[in-house]
């Protein structure tokens, strides 16, 4: 007996030994599986299908009943020769589910990795709409999902290959010498992704909100300040928007701008200091234009932080120039004669109170002050602008006095000390009697 056993064992192998070799011989025939490793790419184990497949027995093939089975099934089958994934926090679904071939195919195909379809075409199986915008990033749109993404596990969130921030410079390394200033907007510390979205935008710059949208999300004061503001700064409604004045990553200045002080005003408002300026304003000589204007939007015209009257003649109340009255002292309008509020007076008479003061034709500053700057003491104007009529104002200056002679009134002259003292006449200047030899 037991020799018929041994007999009969070895007739069952050699029977399933031959079942081997007559598959191995007839898997890929024209007859079978005449396409199953016709890819460009073929799985190695693929070669010989016993590496993978195992017989259930003779005769295969048989009529609606499996006569080979998977030595193990997926995931175990692929860890037999591939590390096994999923040790990692975050890991990809089809990994997760042990379903390798629903990205990759077993036997062979045309795509690298044996990818049952090309990357993107795959990614977009389960992924879709990540294309469907006006501006793809540049990776997505080509399709090397993976060049961010590893396909199957990762330490970070979204799989990603990097950390967010580490990962963009890859690409966009001209950041890493930006993000050495010395004021980096904090937006950048949540990521890249805190402003842009990584797939595809809308928006230029795959921002992720058009214009001062996307900075309002976190600046709300701003963004009601603006609201309720009857003049805005033009730059914020144009397509830059607030990317006009701040950079939207880091810079050597303060508050983000890309200049400082008054270097950047300017760049816009080009005539606002001219050349023959010898006197300029306080904070336009401290370029410190936002000490007058807000940069963002005001209830006052001209952007003004506090209220000036645009017209010639205004009532004098003690509320009317909160703007100049923020810097100056209103005692200088207050008093009718005085010995200390201001330099403007004959003898102690007040002369910036009789301008002001009076009920029908109250002189507003501008009538005879430069806003910005002039060439003249005290940014006395050279002229103001009256009606159609450019009214010239003819101001001297004395030590201790001066006069004026404008259109509105004949000469009228002014001394601290000597009331109505006319100013000396200026002095001829010496010839250069040597260059003349």
């Amino acid at each position: 007996m037991g020799n018929g056993k041994t007999v009969y064992l070895l007739a069952l192998l050699i029977l399933l030994a031959s079942a081997t070799l007559v598959h191995a011989d007839t898997c890929v025939t024209a007859q079978c599986h005449s396409s199953i490793l016709k890819g460009k790419n073929i799985h190695p184990a693929a070669e010989p299908c016993e590496t993978c497949h195992q017989p259930l027995g003779p005769p295969h093939p048989q009529k609606g009943k499996k006569t080979f089975s998977l030595m193990q099934e997926s995931p175990a089958l692929c860890a037999m020769c591939h590390k096994p994934f999923g040790t990692k926090p975050q890991v990809h679904s089809p990994v997760k589910d042990g379903t390798c071939a629903t990205c990759h195919n077993p036997h062979s195909s045309n795509e690298p990795k044996l990818l049952v379809q090309p990357l993107k075409d795959l990614c977009l199986t389960c992924h879709a709409g990540k294309v469907d915008y006006t501006y793809v990033h540049g990776p997505t749109a080509a399709g090397d999902c993976t060049g961010c993404h590893n396909p199957h596990e990762s330490d970070r969130k979204a799989l990603l290959v990097k950390d967010a921030a580490e990962l963009c410079v890859t690409c966009h390394f001209d950041m890493q010498d930006i993000m050495k200033k010395k004021n980096v907007h904090p937006a950048l510390y949540g990521g890249c992704t805190s402003c842009h979205n990584p797939h595809g935008s809308p928006f230029k710059k795959l921002l992720s909100a058009e214009g001062e949208k996307l900075c309002f999300q976190c600046h709300p004061q701003i963004a009601e300040k603006v609201g309720k503001s009857k003049v805005v700064h033009g730059p914020i409604k144009t397509p830059k928007s607030c990317a006009s004045c701040h950079s939207p990553h880091a810079t050597d200045t303060a508050k983000l701008l890309f200049k400082s002080g008054k270097d950047l005003c300017l760049e816009c408002h080009k005539n606002i200091i001219k050349k023959n300026m010898t006197v300029l304003h306080g904070p336009v000589r401290d370029g410190n234009c936002t000490l007058c204007h807000d940069p963002h939007g005001s209830r006052n015209p001209e952007l003004l932080v506090g209220a000036f009257s645009t017209d010639m003649y205004v009532p004098y109340t003690d509320k009317e120039y909160e703007l100049c009255f923020t810097c100056h002292n209103r005692d200088l309008l207050r008093y009718p004669d005085t010995s200390f509020a201001t330099g403007f007076r004959d003898g102690e008479r007040n002369l910036h109170y009789l301008h002001v003061n009076n009920k029908t034709k109250g002189r507003n500053c501008k009538l005879c002050h430069s806003m910005h700057g002039g060439s003249q003491p005290k940014l006395i104007a050279e002229s103001a602008l009256f009606g159609k009529w450019d009214l010239p104002l003819k101001f001297v200056k004395t030590e201790t006095g001066g006069s004026c002679s404008p259109g509105c009134h004949k000469t009228y002259n002014y001394d601290r000390k000597t009331p109505g003292k006319a100013p000396e006449p200026a002095k001829p200047k010496e010839k250069d009697t040597e260059k003349k030899k």
